[in-house]
């Protein structure tokens, strides 16, 4: 919800200058008609949303000198109106997003901390920088000065936290069985999907960025109380050692599931010191990073596998983050309709992947999905509704 919350929040509605004190979007005014005629033919939309004559003697275009006047029907009131993020200023909306991106680059830091510290305590440290990050930032919004500037540097913070989603991941399929690890991943995928629908509603219903932030802030909260009911992977204690722990980690799972212990408890506290022992010297001879590093460069198949894997995930992140980024950008009227719809369907295609994942196999469904995404990515220019002034 908070990844998304951007493309609602901070959407950019149809503008254009104000061209006298009364002037309204909904009702165009004769200034603006007779400003529409008098446009070449090769006008671009800027020329039309961001320009307006000198004066009513001239047809000299100049940039908007009283402000300007937005379609309000379509997003309400977004961070993009009051700061009047458009035009010679769009650039800035775009530099709050790559900020976001560069924030949510620090998985490769995370990955790490959740190595050093766990998986547990680096999810609870990102859920509280996330909820630090939006309440600082929501405080912000009421401010007269430094939105743009907190928002930022808020943005971020709120990229680098959302990378808990991947740790998240990992502890997932490292407390779930060999028999349902497709199962758990695609669980956790379809929450993600079920977060762009239930962010659309309450933007929908609020059209309002303040609140639907503070809707966000309060959907948030619960989470600070996660690290009591968070376990800590049973792998990573051992790799640490901590092989009681380990065990109890593995008892509360056998009583939550309903599974009988029988004798496991005498078998699994009988073989303590040598799994400690064991765990202790796979410590010792386990390679550092730099040296697993050393090993993929100098390996010609795990230099070709890994420059194909950074290739497929930054196709499909491209594709999967630029359509659904510009979901509400394709209709006039209907944003947040058109964004519980991408989020539909996708989860149809989860069910789709979910059944097919352990009847083909991997490589040949990626493949699969990835041409039939391709098809689906080139008719969009096809089925695009030109919007009233497009070019």
């Amino acid at each position: 919800m908070v990844g998304f919350s951007y493309d609602l929040n901070v959407g950019t509605p149809n503008h254009r200058c104000r061209l006298h004190t009364n002037d309204t979007y909904e009702v165009p005014s004769p200034e603006y008609e007779y400003f529409l005629k008098q446009l070449p033919s090769s006008a671009r939309n800027y020329d039309r949303q961001c320009t307006m004559f000198r004066n009513n003697s001239s047809t000299e275009r100049v940039p908007c000198q009283q402000g300007y006047i937005f379609d309000m029907k379509k997003y309400g009131d977004t961070l993009s109106i009051e700061l009047e993020l458009i035009c010679d200023k769009f650039h800035l909306r775009a530099l709050t997003q790559n900020i976001y991106s560069a924030g949510a680059a620090g998985a490769l830091l995370t990955g790490l901390l959740s190595d050093r510290w766990g998986r547990r305590k680096t999810i609870y440290l990102l859920v509280l920088i996330l909820f630090f990050a939006l309440n600082i930032m929501q405080l912000v919004f009421y401010a007269p000065k430094y939105k743009l500037q907190i928002f930022i540097f808020c943005r971020f913070f709120q990229g680098f936290a959302i990378t808990f989603h991947s740790v998240s991941l990992v502890l997932l399929l490292e407390l779930t069985g060999p028999k349902r690890r497709v199962l758990a991943a695609n669980i956790l995928a379809y929450s993600f999907a079920l977060g762009q629908i239930l962010l659309a509603a309450v933007a929908r219903q609020f059209k309002n960025y303040k609140l639907t932030y503070w809707a966000l802030n309060i959907y948030v909260l619960p989470f600070i109380f996660i690290y009591v009911f968070l376990p800590e992977s049973p792998r990573w204690l051992v790799q640490q050692g901590r092989i009681r722990e380990a065990r109890k980690v593995l008892e509360r799972m056998f009583t939550i599931n309903r599974r009988p212990l029988n004798d496991r408890l005498e078998l699994f506290y009988s073989c303590l010191p040598t799994d400690f022992l064991a765990a202790r010297e796979a410590e010792q001879h386990r390679p550092t990073y730099f040296n697993v590093l050393k090993r993929l460069c100098r390996s010609k198949l795990m230099r070709k596998r890994c420059l194909l894997l950074i290739a497929v995930w930054a196709v499909a992140l491209s594709v999967y983050l630029g359509i659904s980024s510009a979901l509400p950008v394709l209709t006039d009227r209907i944003p947040h309709e058109l964004f519980i719809a991408g989020a539909i369907c996708e989860m149809i295609g989860l069910g789709v992947c979910h059944i097919l994942a352990s009847l083909v196999e991997r490589r040949r469904l990626l493949i699969i999905f990835f041409v039939l995404t391709a098809l689906a990515a080139a008719f969009i220019p096809l089925t695009y509704d030109q919007q009233k002034y497009g070019k």
